[in-house]
């Protein structure tokens, strides 16, 4: 019989894990199998990895051992996080929440032995997509128009600004109602991520409030990075927020980011610009990072943002009067800022002020700051965000990352489930 693969998804869903099975094989036979997949913004990716079946002429990914490749423990989905880029293509068109196609091939030396595709969703087609510009609003709403109010969850990206949908389609595709919200960089936003007005947000859940497939009474927010900070602070203005999630989120405002962000705060409300972190950094810090830049290798932030929180009490968020639990995520290797030391900042505040609801602090020791919703390759560890040619180091590993992100999202799921589903919100 010709060899074959064989797998089995419970879901379609890419946050769904895998099994993957290659069978009729001779005993003890080594063969290489290689990933490609082109994601939503026109990249390639690739991996490979070499394995031997078993005495039975079998390969079973979750437990085999590769004997060389991209990865090197058993993980069934290796072969997808252990991607990089194909550095000699060029980027074809984009396609936001186009269901990504992995080609899986398996070869004996140069000859193709079979060939399967792995088709994973990005959202569910369930769900139903309104693009928002209106009131001034900028977003995509993501809902189940035919099942009634439901909970409904405002997800806020990062510091690369503009519109991002994946985070908020895939967890609309698990029966919540979500609001991608772009905050700046797009349309007639702000520029730059400087003196962002939290009226915005207050516009926001002004905008779902007369939406009939809304359940405002079960508001959930949910943001990374930047967009954490935001959640948090977000959370703590309006009452009417009854659940936050934060990934690699600051429980500290701290300066904007861009051109005009000298010594100018990320947040204002009401026209007044908010308190932000901007202590003393030492010079030998300084000196670290000025050489990091100029000779072009990736920067580190992260001890120069936990300097500039030194201190800075005025600038912490007021976290104990959010109305309802917190969850927060971050990574012990965080190099783009410590998200591991300013989420327990908020732990710390949540407890001194004995607050009522739940609240949780989840670090995961060996991975960066990455946190995207799970499913695609991990391996890029340094960005380049600006177009100015400075690298931005992230921190982690591939694998420990890929792990993190799966868990992290297991978990945001069982949180919303848990706090936006029923009715009672108080600490257990």
């Amino acid at each position: 019989m010709k060899p074959s693969f064989h797998v089995t998804q419970s879901s379609s869903l890419i946050d769904t894990s895998l099994e993957l099975h290659v069978t009729n094989l001779l005993p003890c036979e080594v063969v290489t199998i290689k990933a490609e997949m082109c994601d939503n913004l026109g990249t390639n990716w690739e991996s490979v990895a070499e394995f031997k079946s078993d005495s039975e002429g079998q390969i079973n990914l979750a437990t085999a051992q590769p004997e060389s490749g991209t990865y090197f423990t058993p993980d069934v989905m290796g072969l997808f996080w252990s991607m990089s880029p194909v550095s000699n293509d060029k980027p074809k068109n984009r396609t936001p929440l186009k269901p990504l196609e992995t080609k899986l091939i398996l070869m004996r030396e140069q000859e193709v032995l079979t060939v399967t595709s792995v088709i994973r969703d990005v959202v569910s087609p369930k769900v139903d997509r309104f693009p928002i510009c209106e009131q001034g609003l900028v977003g995509t709403f993501f809902c189940h128009s035919n099942s009634g109010p439901l909970p409904t969850i405002i997800v806020l990206g990062g510091s690369e600004g503009g519109l991002r949908e994946n985070n908020a389609a895939l967890l609309a595709s698990h029966g919540f109602n979500t609001l991608a919200l772009a905050y700046f960089g797009i349309g007639d936003l702000p520029k730059e991520l400087v003196n962002i007005p939290l009226d915005y947000i207050e516009k926001a859940i002004g905008w779902l409030n007369n939406n009939p497939n809304a359940d405002i009474t079960k508001l959930g927010v949910f943001g990374t990075s930047k967009g954490g900070e935001l959640a948090l602070l977000s959370a703590s203005v309006f009452p009417i927020i009854k659940a936050v999630v934060g990934y690699v989120a600051s429980g500290v405002v701290y300066p904007g980011i861009g051109q005009s962000a000298l010594r100018v705060s990320s947040w204002q409300f009401k026209g007044e610009s908010l308190p932000f972190a901007c202590g003393d950094v030492p010079k030998g810090i300084t000196r670290k990072f000025n050489q990091a830049l100029h000779s072009g290798e990736p920067i580190s932030w992260r001890e120069t943002y936990q300097y500039w929180a030194e201190g800075e009490k005025q600038a912490e968020i007021a976290v104990e009067n959010i109305q309802g639990p917190i969850l927060l995520i971050s990574g012990g290797d965080d190099q783009l800022w410590p998200a591991d030391l300013l989420s327990e900042k908020v732990i710390t505040r949540l407890r001194e002020h004995s607050h009522p609801y739940y609240y949780e602090h989840i670090n995961f020791p060996k991975s960066g700051h990455s946190f995207v919703a799970p499913g695609f390759p991990t391996t890029q560890s340094v960005v380049s965000p600006f177009g100015n040619g400075m690298k931005l180091l992230l921190g982690g590993n591939p694998k420990d990352n890929s792990k993190a992100q799966f868990d992290a999202w297991q978990r945001l799921k069982v949180f919303f489930n848990k706090y936006l589903t029923t009715s009672s919100d108080k600490s257990i």
